[in-house]
């Protein structure tokens, strides 16, 4: 439960982010126009956590173009569908009490009380369409693709990388 209240907390101090001008530089120069353009369409706070994951992964040494372009960009399907600030606090706290409910709750059209749950169950496809019509390489569709996955269900070549960008965006 202590997780539960930890991620509320954290989404509540997250919503008056801004990115830094020098984090959005560093943005545009990792991101093509047009997925910069994706990028731009995130709200403020949004865009402060990509980046924070996206500096996070640089610190640790990862200097991989398209795990830094998957890290700006893990979240940007969430643009499909904006969400009230309670709405993303319901999805965090059903899911976490009654994730049978979840499980049942988070398909079909975000509308109604289940819109958290759809758009926080589906946002990861949504964005890896997204970026894959802007034009990205597929393996930053792939990252985005499973960044929410069961890290234990999903294999390929950048696992590991997949695994690291779910460790920072965890904790960011």
């Amino acid at each position: 439960m202590s997780q539960v209240f930890y991620r509320l907390d954290q989404f509540r101090r997250a919503r008056t982010d801004t990115p830094s001008s020098v984090g959005l530089a560093r943005a545009a120069e990792i991101l093509s126009p047009k997925l910069f353009d994706l990028f731009s369409w995130m709200l403020p706070f949004e865009q402060a956590h990509a980046i924070r994951v996206m500096e996070v992964l640089e610190d640790a040494g990862h200097d991989d173009p398209d795990l830094l372009a998957a890290a700006l960009l893990h979240d940007v399907g969430k643009v499909r569908h904006p969400l009230h600030p309670w709405e993303r606090g319901l999805a965090v706290l059903v899911k976490a009490i009654l994730p049978g409910a979840y499980q049942k709750w988070s398909g079909g059209e975000p509308d109604g009380l289940r819109a958290g749950m759809v758009v926080a169950a589906q946002h990861a496809a949504w964005g890896a369409e997204m970026v894959a019509e802007a034009g990205a390489d597929p393996k930053v569709v792939w990252l985005i693709a499973n960044h929410d996955a069961d890290l234990g269900a999903v294999s390929g070549p950048d696992a590991d990388k997949l695994g690291e960008l779910q460790r920072v965006d965890a904790v960011s």
